[in-house]
């Protein structure tokens, strides 16, 4: 029998040290033979009804660990709408549910359904992206790396910091959103969360003066950062991924930017999630900069790579280093979810579904008597 089950039952048990330390293990298992994964898929069905012009994404993110003795797939479906450089949601938007379909690597039994997605410690955000954006920081990041300058004051940006800070010592951050508001409001609330005095700064470039980190953590479609204001030694984290499909359907009109050519060309070299991500997606960060020769394919490297061994991280204090999370993928939703599933047969959560195995000739290695 399959345990469903939801993820808030269980995902508060998960400490973010451990969650990075399965997103790390997961992505090294994709240059082995222990891993499995697939660039993130995203289905686009253009609507245009009274409430205006938006899309329906569905979003599908498959992969597997023998490691952690799990394969499936998580499918998330979303709604967006374009207002000026920003994707938000429509105005009116139901509740979303996301389903991870957790599959015995070895048996190939069907473990558990888990509902909707794991959070971050702090409750606002998933966890996979916070745990994916801070995957390899001892590896790409200043060993004394203590100041913080951040882009963006919505959920990414909250979670990142606060999963930043239970990863370092951090001693400063200032926080940049072009709405006055929203930056002093998220200055404020965080500095409480965190207990690290984040200061509101005025103007894009002031966040990446003198800091060690830089978190670009928008929901913009153009950059916000300029290669120009970047210092020695600065690891610069973004997780803007990819709209291709905005582009395809004419709600956009060009693909989606978070940091421009010159932040490229200045960094010593670009970490990737995923190249076939990149590819697959024509993600604008990435694809379309090497596609115009800005930078190239030898420039960048995928962090699985650094994980595991195969390429270096950094190897002196005044590289510029970007590492770009460009997206959920599939290995380490699943890892996650694996976990989940264990903590919800731990501690009692959920309810186990009876699915009665159907005879099929083609998985039970026989042929049906009519044929």
């Amino acid at each position: 029998m399959a345990l469903f089950f939801h993820s808030d039952d269980v995902d508060q048990l998960i400490p973010f040290k451990e969650a990075v330390q399965i997103t790390e293990n997961a992505l090294r298992d994709m240059v082995s033979p222990e891993g499995v994964n697939a660039p993130r898929k995203r289905l686009n069905l253009h609507r245009q009804i009274g409430e205006g012009k938006f899309d329906t994404v569905l979003n599908i993110y498959a992969g597997g660990s023998a490691s952690y003795g799990a394969v499936g797939a998580q499918v998330a479906l979303h709604r967006k709408s374009i207002d000026g450089n920003q994707q938000k949601r429509p105005p009116f938007n139901p509740d979303q549910t996301e389903l991870a379909l957790i599959y015995d690597a070895d048996g190939g039994s069907l473990l558990g359904v888990m509902a909707h997605r794991p959070r971050d410690f702090t409750g606002v955000a998933d966890l996979r992206t916070p745990a994916t954006s801070l995957a390899g920081l001892d590896l790409f990041a200043r060993k004394d790396a203590r100041r913080v300058g951040i882009y963006g004051s919505g959920q990414q940006a909250w979670a990142t910091f606060a999963g930043l800070c239970e990863l370092r010592k951090i001693e400063s951050a200032k926080v940049y959103s072009p709405t006055p508001a929203h930056r002093a409001g998220f200055a404020k609330k965080i500095s409480a969360k965190t207990g690290v005095p984040v200061t509101a700064v005025d103007g894009p470039d002031r966040a990446a003066e003198d800091v060690d980190i830089v978190l670009c953590m928008t929901n913009t479609n153009v950059p916000v950062i300029d290669g120009s204001w970047l210092e020695a030694g600065q690891y610069i984290i973004s997780v803007i991924g990819s709209n291709i499909e905005l582009v395809k359907s004419g709600n956009l009109s060009a693909p989606r930017r978070e940091i421009d050519d010159q932040t490229l060309t200045r960094c010593d070299f670009v970490v990737a999630l995923s190249k076939a991500q990149a590819i697959d997606s024509q993600q604008g960060d990435i694809y379309w900069p090497v596609q115009n020769g800005v930078i190239t394919w030898e420039k960048v490297v995928e962090i699985a790579d650094v994980l595991a061994g195969k390429a270096q991280g950094r190897t002196n204090d005044d590289q510029i280093i970007l590492y770009k999370n460009q997206g959920g993928q599939g290995i380490v939703d699943i890892a996650l979810a694996k976990k989940c599933y264990e903590l919800a047969k731990q501690h009692g959560k959920g309810y186990e579904m009876r699915i009665q195995a159907r005879q099929n000739w083609w998985v039970q290695g026989g042929r049906a008597e009519t044929w």
